[in-house]
């Protein structure tokens, strides 16, 4: 194995650089993530990132659920506006 290359975890892993690459400038351009069993068959996972009062990332916050409770409606109506409400309320203290 290339030791650049992505590990596969899961069939929905995405290993492929370009597709990677794309991935990456889309939650910069979201300003979250929303990962769908990349990780663990079953599992997905929405963060959202911790930034100081400079604007400089320090950190994520995440919530993990199951595919019932991380729905797309789920996910815009309640998870990442309260994610979005917690990295505000944070910002003062990174």
């Amino acid at each position: 194995m290339d030791p650049g290359a992505l590990a596969r975890i899961t069939s929905q892993t995405e290993v492929g650089l370009t597709a990677f690459k794309a991935m990456i400038a889309k939650v910069r351009q979201d300003d979250y993530c929303l990962a769908r069993e990349a990780h663990e068959l079953g599992i997905h996972a929405l963060a959202v990132p911790l930034r100081n009062m400079q604007g400089n990332t320090l950190a994520a916050i995440n919530v993990v659920g199951t595919a019932g409770q991380l729905t797309d409606a789920a996910v815009q109506r309640k998870w990442l506006p309260l994610l979005l409400d917690a990295a505000r309320a944070l910002r003062p203290l990174l």
